[in-house]
């Protein structure tokens, strides 16, 4: 543990973490580097008056809008090895953006980006053949120990299994007497399900998932890893499940792509599917969601009125949740599906003092967060995006705010200047 904590609060010293935000912007937009060679060209942005290297990283995607990966027959690969396409994604951080160029400067500017987003305008500057370039690592993964370390945060997960998440800190959530305390029991995952009729049903969590990590990309922005599980009931085998994780500085992002072959129809009925966070006794957080209106939450130990109206009002158009603690840590968390997705989605929500939730390491469900998607076709393919954003405070905003802020789509302009 001693380990863990040392290598946070190294990564913390870093410049620059109090927005680490990372902005994913389509190489699409961004005309002038498309079927270019990415490795002559850096990025910078005006800092102090002068154009300064900041780091960035290209994520391949698929042509079905996917992160690709070479271990992954799933997926197309989009365009040629080694040249940007227009599925490339562009990462960069959003506290690297600066006020736009002034000056003469030495480097060769090839073109100036502006991304907006929720009425805050940042640029940066394509330098090609520059000499400085940007060092600095905001994020990293310990696959033998099972670890992401940031500038932010811990996570650690079972050495065997990528799915059960442990100890959690954050580096601005502390006990009363300033130690740093653990913010979460567990993920939990569980898919419910009639075994031959709906009578009689059962129900498998992450426990029951054997994840094997088939690859796995390293970046000064984010970790890609690519982790593939078959699931068997009765020896057949009923889910297959393949995750897409992000790693980045504050924020986590899953893809997954999840599969119910049409086999499983002969021993189960239209499964459950949940995806939630068990926290650790996080008693007078704040709970808001997009779709409930002002309703909120506190987590005190026992479901409310408010809160069981909330968990019984069906989600709809976009989404999103917010949970703050009060105490030096806020989580946003969004759920995207493919377009024409039209399963049951609701709130899950279990604010319980001594109730029992297996996989759990701490008494109770403290509160338990997340989402659960009803009647999952059989047979057919679909996806969804978790994303999970880290705080603070979220940035002293209100909630719809602060989503807004986080969530919504940049607005890219690219300007050639050379």
């Amino acid at each position: 543990m001693l380990r863990l904590l040392l290598s946070l609060c190294c990564l913390a010293l870093l410049p620059g973490t109090a927005l680490a935000h990372v902005f994913q912007l389509p190489a699409s937009q961004l005309p002038g580097l498309v079927n270019q060679a990415p490795e002559p060209y850096s990025f910078f942005s005006m800092q102090s008056g002068r154009l300064e290297p900041v780091p960035h990283q290209w994520l391949e995607f698929s042509a079905d809008g996917f992160p690709w990966f070479a271990k992954d027959p799933a997926t197309r690969r989009a365009g040629q090895p080694g040249i940007i396409n227009a599925e490339h994604r562009l990462l960069l951080r959003r506290s690297d953006g600066g006020p736009r160029l002034s000056g003469n400067q030495a480097e060769q500017v090839v073109a100036e980006l502006e991304v907006t987003l929720a009425g805050e305008t940042l640029y940066y500057y394509v330098v090609k053949n520059a000499y400085r370039q940007a060092t600095q690592r905001y994020v990293r993964f310990d696959q033998q120990r099972m670890v992401v370390r940031s500038t932010d945060y811990s996570l650690s997960m079972k050495p065997d299994n990528m799915l059960i998440w442990n100890d959690f800190f954050y580096k601005s959530f502390e006990t009363a007497s300033g130690k740093p305390e653990t913010l979460l029991d567990t993920l939990k995952i569980r898919m419910s399900a009639g075994l031959f009729s709906e009578n009689a049903r059962i129900t498998l969590s992450n426990e029951n998932l054997e994840p094997r990590i088939e690859e796995v990309v390293e970046g000064p922005l984010a970790w890609a890893v690519f982790a593939n599980t078959t699931l068997h009931v009765a020896r057949v085998p009923v889910m297959r499940m393949r995750n897409y994780f992000l790693l980045m500085p504050q924020q986590t992002d899953i893809h997954t792509r999840f599969t119910l072959p049409t086999v499983a129809k002969t021993i189960l009925t239209p499964p459950t599917l949940s995806i939630s966070m068990d926290g650790n006794q996080l008693y007078g957080s704040k709970l808001v969601t997009s779709w409930t209106g002002d309703k909120v939450g506190v987590t005190d130990g026992k479901l409310s009125d408010v809160e069981s109206a909330m968990v019984d009002t069906p989600l709809k158009g976009v989404n999103w949740l917010w949970f703050g603690t009060g105490r030096g840590f806020d989580l946003l968390a969004q759920l995207e599906f493919l377009e024409g997705f039209e399963r049951p989605v609701r709130l899950l929500y279990e604010d319980d003092a001594i109730l029992s939730n297996a996989p759990e390491r701490f008494p109770g469900q403290l509160p338990n967060v997340g989402f659960t998607i009803e009647q999952l076709p059989i047979g057919k393919e679909f996806y969804f995006r978790a994303g999970l954003y880290f705080s603070e405070n979220s940035r002293g905003m209100g909630p719809g705010q602060y989503a807004a802020s986080v969530t919504g789509t940049p607005t890219v302009v690219w300007r050639s200047l050379d």
